[in-house]
């Protein structure tokens, strides 16, 4: 087994109200990943992360599964929680030994009951926290209202890192603010297409743009300064600010995906492993040279090879 340094690895709790796709998320995750062979579906009941016989069964999460993938030369643990309120305990095992939070969100419904409770939970353990705005392939989806949704209810710094092509039925691709390029997808394998942002595009491209450069230069008071100066900030600057902006959870991307049709996976992975903190950069950090030491988060009996504890370590190896 691939053993990785503490640095390559990020530790992942996706929540978000039922039924906004996080099931549907892990399994396009490890589909792109290369760690599933085909794309399975909940409806179906082929989603690697719902194999119990009632998840299969009501086509909805009952317990927290782990889906690993290994993505950038970084292992991803993606926990894949309930969303359903009756389970929310799962939800705050896996809060307990994540390092940071994907939000899911549904681009029809918007923010919902369990969104701001999975939310007011991760703010409490103050962790960072990604916004994904799913189903964007949705009849009625709308990412400008969602996004406008988070930014009134959760009173946080709220910035799109992505931007939708389209919409429903002509959601064909994302925008990335980041690297200011657009990238169209045509097929359901994750492949895209790297294009120049489209005209129509252009002007909410750089608007925001400037936002999140705003939100990277105050990551950092040396680049805080700069910013105020007047001085361009380099790309290596940006990339630097934005994860110490992230780390101390003082904003939050938004990334729009569709994970039934496969749009958008790839350059959240990306984010994921360029942005996102790994153990050693947040304030539990693993300590080798302490004595042993894990937290159980979850224990599943498991009637082929009896009882499973799942557990993060925090000392020792």
């Amino acid at each position: 087994m691939k053993v990785y340094e503490s640095s390559r690895i990020r530790n992942i709790a996706v929540i978000g109200h039922g039924s906004a796709g996080k099931t549907s998320l892990a399994e396009a995750m490890l589909f792109n990943a290369g760690h599933a062979n085909r794309l399975g579906k909940v409806d179906d009941g082929t989603a690697t992360t719902d194999y119990f016989p009632e998840e299969i069964k009501r086509k909805i999460s009952v317990s927290t599964s782990l889906a690993p993938c290994e993505w950038k030369d970084c292992k991803i643990n993606f926990m894949d929680t309930p969303g359903y309120a009756d389970f929310f305990g799962e939800v705050k095992g896996a809060l307990r030994v994540a390092d940071s939070v994907l939000l899911v969100l549904c681009a029809v419904s918007g923010v919902e009951v369990q969104t701001e409770v999975g939310w007011r939970e991760a703010e409490q353990a103050n962790l960072p926290k990604v916004a994904l705005i799913n189903k964007m392939d949705r009849e009625n989806a709308n990412f400008d209202r969602v996004l406008q949704q988070m930014k009134d209810v959760f009173k946080k710094n709220i910035i799109p890192i992505q931007l939708p092509i389209g919409s429903a039925e002509n959601f064909s691709g994302i925008v990335d603010i980041l690297k200011m390029k657009a990238y169209k997808y045509a097929s359901p394998n994750g492949a895209c297409q790297e294009e120049e942002i489209p005209d129509g595009m252009a002007a909410a491209a750089e608007s925001a743009r400037e936002e999140l450069i705003e939100a990277a230069a105050e990551g950092d008071d040396e680049l805080l300064m700069k910013y105020l100066d007047g001085e361009e900030l380099s790309e290596e600057e940006i990339d630097t600010g934005l994860k110490n902006a992230f780390k101390a959870n003082s904003f939050v991307p938004v990334l729009c995906v569709s994970a039934l049709n496969n749009i958008g996976i790839g350059s959240t992975l990306d984010f994921i492993a360029d942005i996102v903190p790994s153990p050693v950069d947040v304030a539990e950090k693993p300590l080798e040279e302490e004595p042993q030491s894990a937290l159980v988060f979850k224990t599943l009996a498991d009637p082929y090879v009896g009882k499973l504890n799942f557990f993060r370590v925090y000392g020792g190896s």
